[in-house]
């Protein structure tokens, strides 16, 4: 071997050693240093600020899926709980009526043009052709009954004479009362 390359080799490793070994005394070893830090790629770092952000913002859907659930829940039960709304009346099969008309008039109602309460219901509305009938008292004020060949109608008044199974049918003109006469007809109660 060339002694100037022998000579360059053991002067390179008295360096090191001498190195290493004022390194040793001045308590810096390479050794005991921490070890750095990984270093991360500003790509790194917005990949791994979005996963964060990610899993707070999953841990708050769970948390509002879990509060939605609850609610559903409590709609449930309570539309379990719920009663429906008695109705006082409910939809009836057909049966035979009495049914009469009658007026405003004071053959009908003890009533003149002029007196308080002409022309207004048992149930204080005005009457209506096409609209009103008396109704005995089981049959709730606001009923809609329909009637055999007459049609449709709101119970809104009552009457001294009108007992159960007996219907009297507004109209405008006496005449018209008394050409309607007495009648046995079908009628039926519908759900309001």
């Amino acid at each position: 071997m060339d002694s100037a390359i022998l000579r360059g080799g053991v002067s390179i490793g008295i360096l090191t050693n001498f190195t290493l070994t004022a390194q040793l005394f001045s308590g810096h070893c390479p050794a005991d240093q921490p070890p750095e830090p990984p270093r991360i790629t500003p790509e790194q770092a917005t990949i791994q600020s979005a996963e964060s952000r990610n899993d707070e913002l999953t841990k708050e859907l769970t948390k509002k899926d879990a509060k939605i659930q609850a609610l559903e829940d409590e709609i449930k039960a309570l539309k379990k709980t719920k009663k429906p709304a008695s109705s006082a009346t409910k939809t009836s099969a057909w049966r035979a009526y009495e049914v009469t008309a009658y007026t405003n008039g004071f053959s009908s109602t003890g009533k003149s043009k002029g007196d308080p309460g002409y022309g207004i219901t048992a149930s204080g509305k005005k009457t209506a052709e096409g609209r009103t009938i008396a109704c005995p008292p089981s049959i709730p004020f606001g009923t809609r009954v329909q009637i055999e060949g007459v049609g449709v109608r709101v119970c809104e008044d009552r009457g001294s004479a009108i007992k159960e199974g007996h219907l009297d049918v507004y109209v405008r003109s006496e005449k018209e009362a008394l050409s309607f006469g007495r009648r046995s007809l079908r009628a039926k109660i519908i759900n309001n």
